[in-house]
């Protein structure tokens, strides 16, 4: 049986004693071996088959069958991942039903003296040392610290099932079963069901695996990305919490001076929260019979909105903004009136009767495997859509699949599914949930979903593949707005560690950041430096005319978020990564990040760990600092206060003139110097950038010391320009744009 196998230039698929065997085509330091474990006897030989995909071309697939499984392992010519597929049979003469499995079990195995113990894994809790591994949903991944050698699993589909990893760290070795929770995964008399596809692949460097498992998730989903919003959320701008959804007046206001003051730097969307819907009841009734948590009737305006809500989209879209807003789609109130919510609309506790309903906030499951159920999402969904509003933000996901409000919730803790009763009882409850899901997008044509949050139950993370643009995946962050360390860097912490996902799979949301006063002026830069330099959406929630200037301009400089691939440098070696690096070929852009509120850290910057050439040297800009630093080789430290960052500029030290940052956007250059080039012979320097009217837009310019500059030209309705200044080999020259734009500039230089 040894003898069967499928190789191809990544791996090596080797059936074995109890199932089957992985291994890189080359030696590694990190996990060398994976064996797969498989439940119940082996029946029969295993076979090999040939087989082809659209996608990935011509393939072979091992066939094993074993007790009541059918397992298959594909593996394509130009593919790093074997695809593993379980099949399970029901060979009685009844009918039975699942509610989770464990397909197999994985056993990492290390290379000769290697210590297992020392290895790191990375899994949706974050990294933990494989001597005391951590559960994970959807993925797993598991590398030397050293060479960044290693292993991915992951469930590349949860559309039947909710996917987990359950590691176990023993005698110097790691076990992790591969589990699919289903709710009812019911199987008819001699039939045999599909459940969902688990993919193992070998790395160089774990964290370009997991990258390249989200570009497959994107392929196997067909997920197009809209272009990245830029939003205001009314939700951490109240005053109180009854005005969560702001007010008819006060959203004009504060619209209209976004307009002027942040839309040309990007700001787009304006998303209303909740507290505008009313409800129909008395609200002694509410307040004595409701399920807990916002009203979910969606049907009628709260007095906060008197003019209705298609007026208030009707109004942000004339001042050029994308109206947004904020609704429970899959949410209804078990003991409300039947006139707003029917009986029948609901999943059904099996030993009751009665609506599945979680009382603590979401409320009660609207079953959308019922044909009244669909029919009521239907009219809910196309509500919104006729109402005007263009972004979304639907909250509660979780209760698209009857499941626990389990917040806050990234790791695998007992069952995320709750007891239930669907109308179709052939319909796992993930297979309902993303069913709900379907309606949404077909009924929402265009409109940008952003789903939230992952954190109430993770049914809302990798089970919502391919159904939303966007995904909140950090906790609410409310005293963050008062400097509270802890909910500060909720949002750095949830998405940092997804940072794969992002600009791949979806956006990711880590809640808004906060430059108000009251959250100290350090932090108020620590948060808009993770959300700049990581890439991921960019929410504020203010009230931008009541904001000092110097605040309002760090808002400014976060403007638009960038699609550009960040990466967390250290992320195997913290469990929550200090440094980060973004770039492209002409500039990189460095973040580093104290995770200590109080104390000092030294962060060691290794151009080997982040990618760069060794063998040259970089000029340093300080963004914060606002200073050049001179040139690095090699790797130097830097030290950061508590709770203190910084944002470097790096560019490979040239001979002649080169633009090291600018002052437009705390990524310095990335997202709007469009061109650069040095004409030797002339001695110009030439580019193009994108400004903003009258915003002041400074170059930094590195210039040896044979060389001065004597002119700068930019075209006269394009803008003004001041004269230079200069520090050592630093030139700063400042433009005044009269457009927003693109703007061309050239700067002459003189030999000395």
């Amino acid at each position: 049986m040894s003898s069967v196998s499928l190789t191809n230039e990544y791996l090596q698929v080797l059936v074995c004693a109890g199932g089957l065997a992985f291994s890189p085509a080359g030696s590694q330091s990190g996990p060398d071996t994976i064996r797969l474990e498989l439940p119940g006897a082996m029946r029969g030989e295993a076979k090999i088959v040939e087989c082809a995909d659209e996608r990935r071309g011509k393939g072979r697939r091992l066939v094993l069958q074993h007790g009541d499984r059918i397992t298959t392992a594909t593996i394509h010519d130009r593919d790093p991942f074997v695809y593993l597929e379980s099949h399970v049979e029901n060979a009685s003469g009844e009918p039975v039903a699942f509610d989770q499995i464990r397909v197999a079990d994985l056993v990492f195995e290390s290379p000769e003296g290697a210590d297992a113990s020392k290895w790191s894994t990375l899994g949706s809790g974050g990294m933990k040392p494989a001597g005391t591994p951590e559960n994970s949903f959807a993925y797993y991944a598991v590398a030397d610290v050293a060479s960044r050698n290693g292993a991915v699993c992951a469930w590349l589909t949860q559309q039947r099932g909710l996917g987990t990893m359950v590691p176990v760290f023993k005698d110097g070795q790691l076990r992790v079963g591969a589990e699919l929770e289903f709710g009812n995964l019911r199987i008819q008399p001699n039939q045999a069901r599909e459940t969902d596809t688990l993919v193992i692949g070998f790395f160089s460097d774990v964290r370009l695996g997991l990258e390249r498992f989200a570009d497959e998730v994107a392929q196997t989903y067909a997920i197009h990305l809209k272009p990245k919003p830029d939003v205001f959320c009314t939700w951490y701008a109240r005053r109180h919490s009854a005005d969560g959804a702001s007010t008819e007046d006060a959203l004009a206001v504060n619209a209209a001076f976004a307009k002027k003051h942040l839309q040309p730097f990007g700001l787009n969307v304006f998303q209303i929260d909740d507290h505008w819907q009313a409800d129909s009841h008395s609200k002694s009734t509410v307040d004595e019979n409701l399920d807990k948590g916002p009203i979910k009737i969606f049907k009628e305006t709260n007095t906060n909105y008197p003019s209705g809500m298609p007026l208030a989209a009707e109004k942000l879209r004339r001042d050029g903004f994308v109206p947004g807003i904020w609704y429970m789609p899959f949410a209804g109130e078990s003991k409300g009136a039947a006139t707003d919510f029917p009986p029948e609309i609901f999943a059904k506790d099996p030993q009751t009767g009665k609506p599945v309903s979680n009382t603590r906030w979401s409320g009660a499951t609207i079953d959308s495997t019922s044909p009244d159920g669909e029919a009521f999402l239907r009219d809910r969904f196309q509500r919104i859509q006729k109402w005007g509003y263009s972004y979304i933000k639907v909250d509660g996901l979780h209760l698209g699949a009857p499941s626990h409000n389990i917040y806050v919730h990234r790791i695998p803790a007992g069952k995320s599914l709750r007891p239930a009763v669907l109308h179709n009882p052939d319909k796992t409850f993930i297979e309902g949930y993303r069913y709900g899901l379907k309606m949404l997008r077909e009924e929402t044509p265009g409109t940008f979903v952003l789903g939230c949050t992952s954190t109430q139950n993770m049914v809302s993370f990798a089970p919502i593949f391919g159904m939303v643009d966007a995904m909140r995946v950090g906790p609410d962050n409310d005293l963050a707005t008062k400097g509270d360390w802890k909910e500060l860097v909720f949002g750095a912490d949830f998405a940092g560690n997804l940072w794969f996902l992002n600009n791949r799979v979806w956006y990711n949301d880590p809640d808004p950041f906060y430059v108000r006063e009251s959250n100290p002026l350090a932090k108020a830069q620590w948060m808009a430096s993770w959300l700049a330099v990581s890439g991921a959406m960019n929410t504020t929630s203010e009230r931008y005319a009541e904001l000092p200037p110097e605040r309002l301009d760090i808002i400014k400089r976060t403007l638009p978020a960038h699609d550009f691939p960040a990466r967390p440098v250290d992320i195997l070696e913290h469990e929550k990564p200090t440094l980060w690096i973004v770039g492209n070929d002409r500039l990189h852009i460095v973040g580093l990040f104290n995770w200590d509120e109080k104390n000092p850290t030294t962060i060691a910057c290794d151009p080997a760990r982040m990618g760069l050439d060794t063998s040259k040297k970089y000029d340093v800009f300080d963004f914060w600092a606002n200073r050049y630093l001179g040139t690095v080789s090699g790797t130097w430290n830097e030290t950061l206060e508590g709770a203190g960052c910084r944002v470097l500029a790096l560019r490979e030290t040239a001979t002649h003139p080169q633009l090291l940052s600018t002052s437009r956007h705390i990524t310095q250059g990335l997202i709007d110097v469009k061109s650069e080039s040095w004409d030797p012979a002339a001695r110009i320097l030439s580019g193009t950038s994108a400004m903003v009217e009258g915003d002041p837009y400074e170059l930094r310019l590195v210039c040896p010391d044979a060389l001065t500059p004597t002119n700068i030209s930019v075209n006269e309705n394009d803008g003004t320009c001041s004269g230079f200044t200069r520090e050592g080999n630093l030139v700063r020259v400042t433009i005044t744009p009269k457009k927003t734009g693109a703007v061309d500039w050239a700067l002459t230089f003189n030999l000395k």
